[in-house]
């Protein structure tokens, strides 16, 4: 059973919604390659995470309204979508799902705009979001902003920081946090403020929400390098060749002999010198402390969520939690 089913989400409902904001635009002409191309992303698929979180924290409030929830839950989805935009324009990806990714089909600069028009869509969607209470839509406005700023650093972090192997564990944490875990935060907390969650709720769900998702990025982290390219859609150990350093490399590095083979890595490297040490660096003790790093981070989580052990939703964060920070090697 896929993990939307046991929660019990429908995600052709989201996926509706999802189109709905660009077939909503009035400034849009029906013609656009904008929407064309933002279509094609939401038709492409994916696992709709964030919207799932919102879902989830909205089941801890005290009053759903299901449309006000599933407006946030698409909000957040197409900041995830803008973002992913902009990394595999960042990283030169050729594939995203499957697919020829965006820019490869309309050019870097039309990429580049259309993941701007998503992001600022949804910064417009949320005055229609809260039309009926201004404080909700002024506080959702500015988490929104926030967000967008963090994604945009965390993204400029990580290509300043390309093959730079001197960077230290406090910034791939600062990085990590700004480019996956305070969205998946954030998604929690505002479903739950969506759904009259008390501010103690709110604030907690928050702080899951950014250990899940620490949790959930080491983990691609560790599959990045363990699983087949068939398993991941593109060849494995592809964040380093793009000089993505995680925390595998991070803790390879404290090996002398194969930190060395690490570092004389760099853009024109040959493939078969990234093969050898991304193959060396899998079969490494790096591999295992990465889980450990992980695990701890799950833990942290799980011993918040007992916080909230009252509420009837505590298990299906818990079974999120699993799925999300333990998915298959």
């Amino acid at each position: 059973m896929k993990l939307h089913e046991r929660l019990d989400i429908p995600l052709s409902v989201i996926d509706e919604a999802m189109a709905d904001v660009i077939l909503s635009d009035p400034d849009l002409p029906s013609s656009s390659i904008i929407r064309d191309s933002v279509l094609r992303l939401i038709a492409s698929g994916g696992k709709r995470l964030r919207p799932m979180l919102v879902i989830i924290g909205g089941r801890f409030g005290r009053k759903t309204k299901e449309s006000k929830l599933l407006r946030t839950a698409v909000l957040m989805e197409y900041l995830h979508m803008a973002s992913l935009v902009h990394d595999d324009i960042i990283d030169g990806a050729r594939m995203r799902r499957g697919e020829i990714a965006l820019h490869r089909r309309t050019g870097v600069y039309t990429a580049a705009l259309i993941a701007d028009y998503m992001i600022a869509r949804a910064l417009e969607w949320t005055q229609t979001a809260y039309d009926e209470d201004s404080e909700d839509e002024q506080r959702l406005s500015h988490e929104l902003a926030a967000l967008a700023s963090q994604l945009c650093l965390g993204e400029y972090r990580q290509m300043r920081c390309a093959f730079d192997f001197d960077i230290t564990l406090r910034l791939y944490v600062a990085k990590t946090r700004q480019k996956t875990a305070m969205l998946m935060a954030s998604c929690l907390k505002a479903g739950a403020e969506a759904a009259q969650a008390d501010e103690r709720t709110a604030e907690l769900l928050y702080r899951i929400g950014d250990a899940l998702g620490m949790a959930f990025q080491i983990q691609d982290d560790i599959l990045d390098f363990v699983q087949s390219d068939e398993a991941l859609g593109k060849p494995a150990g592809a964040d380093l060749r793009n000089g993505n350093i995680t925390l595998p490399v991070l803790l390879a590095l404290q090996d002398p002999e194969l930190g060395d083979a690490i570092r004389r890595l760099h853009p024109q490297s040959l493939q078969k010198e990234f093969d050898e040490v991304i193959s060396a660096i899998a079969a490494s003790p790096a591999i295992e402390k990465a889980m450990r790093i992980r695990d701890r981070y799950t833990e942290y989580a799980e011993r918040l969520l007992r916080k909230l052990h009252h509420f009837p939703a505590h298990e299906d964060l818990t079974v999120m939690l699993h799925a999300l920070s333990n998915r298959s090697a």
